[in-house]
C-alpha cells in the first residue's frame, strides 16, 4: 500500500512531526509515496508552505529517515499538466566537468569528472 500526503502549514511542516508520520506509514506497512505541495485552491493559502520551505524539510529528513521512509516531494502543476518533484537538489556542476554534491548536513564535496 502506499500513501499519499499533503504537506500543511502548522500541521506536519517541522522535521520532527513529519518523521513521526513517515515512521508510523511504515510501521503499518505503507509506503510514503508522494508528499504533495499544497494546491493553489481557494480557502487553502493559510495551509500552504512555500517551495523553499517544503524543499528544506525533505532535505532534514534525509538524513534522519531510511530510504523507505523518504516520499517524493511534489507539485501538481495548475491546469492539469501533472506532478513534478520538487525536492531539494544536491548537485551542482563544478570546473572541469565534475560535480558539487552537498550532503544532508549541508557540507559540499567534490565530485570528479568522468575520465
Amino acid at each position: 500500500m502506499l500513501s499519499q500526503s499533503v504537506l500543511l502549514r502548522g500541521v506536519n511542516d517541522e522535521p520532527a512531526t513529519l518523521a513521526a508520520l513517515l515512521r508510523a506509514l511504515v510501521e503499518c506497512r505503507v509506503k510514503p509515496y508522494y508528499l504533495h505541495h499544497g494546491d493553489l485552491a481557494p480557502g487553502t493559502s493559510h495551509l500552504r508552505t512555500d517551495i523553499a520551505t517544503g524543499q528544506n524539510l525533505m532535505r532534514g529528513l534525509r538524513g534522519r529517515l531510511s530510504g523507505l521512509c523518504q516520499p517524493t516531494y511534489v507539485l501538481d502543476i495548475p491546469n492539469g499538466h501533472g506532478k513534478s518533484p520538487i525536492g531539494p537538489n544536491y548537485l551542482a556542476p563544478y570546473a572541469a566537468g565534475g560535480w558539487r554534491v552537498e550532503d544532508f548536513n549541508g557540507a559540499s564535496h567534490c565530485y570528479p569528472p568522468k575520465t
